[in-house]
């Protein structure tokens, strides 16, 4: 695989971003209208390879080829006459990045927690024990030798995978589609744990059992952070989900900046310092919808989906991350906006799935056109799909969206013709 022919030696390091989402977009759009120049690699060519802040370098995947992956990266950042910062965006890519951080410290700048940190947060059954022994605030779990025991006043639980998606040299695509398909699972009581349990006997191995927290996707808060690698917290961001898909536990479509209370911000310095943790990285709370109560649900040991919001909040974690990482001063910022002053909002998805898709996943949230204009109105709006004046991630978008939805019309023609 040949090193991308534009990338040239620059006075500043490059911001080198994987995993090219949403994601991965922010970080580059953000850095790049700093003046910061960015690598966008991926093994695919995903929306924020478009940038026009960033040159594509294409790269092994590390899902299925760790190795690979990583003699590619160790070649690639010892090319260039400057340490690279690296921005891992997914956990497969984190956990790679993690796993080697001492020998890619040689050639670049990680932001990314030490492997011994990182295996406790994607290894969920690790985190949740250490969580209940520590009192960090994680709901009770159980693993499959304690089901047994369960009574009824235990249920509803749900059934989740210990991780979604990790790096190795092995073909992971069966497993992690199956993680994907069972992410949130709610079992309302023993019969349905025991079908449950027959019916996903293949996978079973790879799932834990935890209390169920009461809520949609709108009870979720974000604490997000970056430490230094004295785990010391120099950029604290906090956050809400008002709409994810699909409904019940899906990613956020909609976030909006929000103060937490202030036991959930001391809870979260404690971990950090604990796990000496060093960093992008969001704290999941869930607030139940009946008792109020916040439970941390996981940790993401990485940046997240909609961190596009944090520059609109007065607290640039990705340029936070840059500047301590090459070494320049950095003093502790936070979020400095008035609570639902600010929103980050995937529009299109957003369109649709108020319009068309809740009808099916969650109709409280099906509105009208009117009705979703009024909603998403704000002081500030921060659109995922038009933003830094980055175009051709809009035109592609648009254009996307538009090969969808004239797919979903001749499908639908064409059953409704097949029905006569």
């Amino acid at each position: 695989m040949v090193i991308y022919e534009k990338v040239v030696n620059t006075v500043e390091p490059y911001a080198i971003v994987f995993n090219c989402y949403f994601n991965g977009l922010s970080i580059i759009q953000e850095l790049g209208k700093n003046g910061i120049k960015c690598i966008a690699m991926d093994c695919i060519r995903d929306i924020g390879t478009f940038s026009k802040y960033a040159q594509y370098q294409k790269c092994p995947d590390p899902l299925e080829n760790e190795d690979e992956f990583i003699y590619f990266l160790y070649n690639f950042c010892k090319k260039l006459n400057h340490k690279p910062v690296l921005f891992p965006t997914n956990d497969h890519w984190a956990v790679a990045i993690s796993k080697n951080k001492k020998l890619l410290s040689e050639v670049s700048l990680p932001v990314v927690a030490d492997w011994e940190t990182v295996k406790i947060l994607v290894n969920k059954n690790l985190f949740y024990e250490i969580g209940d022994k520590m009192n960090y605030l994680t709901p009770h779990s159980w693993d499959i030798n304690d089901l047994n025991n369960l009574n009824e006043e235990n249920f509803p639980i749900i059934a989740k995978p210990v991780f979604r998606r990790t790096s190795s040299n092995e073909d992971l695509k069966y497993i992690t589609q199956n993680m994907d398909r069972l992410r949130f699972n709610i079992i309302k009581n023993k019969n349905e744990l025991v079908k449950f349990i027959k019916r996903e006997n293949e996978f079973i191995d790879k799932l834990i059992f935890q209390e169920y927290v009461n809520g949609m996707s709108d009870s979720m808060y974000t604490v997000g952070i970056y430490s230094d690698r004295h785990s010391e917290i120099l950029g604290l961001f906090t956050g809400h989900k008002v709409r994810g898909y699909p409904a019940d536990s899906g990613d956020c479509v909609v976030g909006e900046c929000v103060k937490v209370p202030e036991h959930i911000i001391k809870n979260t310095r404690r971990i950090v310092k604990d796990l000496k943790y060093s960093g992008i990285a969001e704290f999941e709370y869930k607030k139940d919808s009946i008792s109020g109560e916040f439970k941390l649900i996981e940790v993401n040991p990485r940046s997240w989906s909609w961190i596009g919001i944090t520059p609109a909040c007065g607290v640039s974690l990705p340029l936070i991350a840059y500047k301590d990482s090459c070494g320049q001063n950095v003093t502790f910022t936070e979020s400095n906006q008035k609570d639902s002053s600010v929103r980050y909002v995937k529009i299109i998805q957003d369109f649709f799935n108020c319009n068309f898709n809740y009808k099916k996943d969650y109709p409280q949230w099906n509105m009208s056109l009117s009705e979703w204009i009024h909603d998403i109105n704000t002081k500030k709006i921060i659109f995922a799909e038009f933003n830094a004046g980055d175009w051709m991630i809009s035109i592609r978008l648009l254009y996307g969206s538009l090969v969808r939805v004239t797919g979903s019309l001749k499908n639908s023609i064409f059953n409704h013709s097949n029905t006569k």
